[in-house]
């Protein structure tokens, strides 16, 4: 793929497409369990399937001290909403800005049918930077890099 191409790239090539969610009767406690567990930052949440909202470790941290209940709280109750989403073919510059103009972290991707088939996060969009900028001669120490950060 030429460079002027790989800019053109959609999420749904950059996507993550396994993504961790959360009922939103759970509680922040069992979010945090979750996210520590598999090692996440964040965790979509759904109602039935039904995206309603995000969870962030750093949400919680933010919240914990102001509310001695937080932990018990529901995630419905507390995750930030509403949701911006992007769908599967939004190019990956677009999700770039969506993202700065936002400032946020986590962009989950929802098919036509508001079906949850991904999530691009910061990473994801380094990634794609990295091979935007450097490809097909990515320095050995950035690969190395961008391996050991999963």
């Amino acid at each position: 793929m030429t460079q002027e191409g790989r800019e053109q790239e959609s999420i749904k090539q950059i996507m993550s497409k396994t993504v961790r969610t959360i009922e939103k009767s759970k509680s922040v406690h069992s979010a945090l369990d979750d996210m520590n567990k598999h090692d996440i930052g964040s965790l979509v949440v759904v109602d039935n399937s039904k995206v309603v909202g995000i969870m962030t470790e750093r949400d919680i941290m933010r919240n914990i001290g102001r509310e001695t209940s937080y932990l018990d709280r529901k995630c419905g109750d507390v995750c930030s909403k509403p949701v911006i989403s992007i769908g599967p073919n939004t190019e990956s510059w677009e999700a770039f800005e969506i993202m700065l103009r936002n400032k946020i972290r986590r962009l989950p991707v929802l098919d036509e049918n508001q079906i949850l088939v991904g999530i691009v996060t910061e990473r994801d969009l380094f990634r794609w930077v990295v091979r935007v900028v450097y490809e097909p001669n990515v320095p050995k120490e950035i690969v190395n890099l961008i391996s050991q950060s999963g």
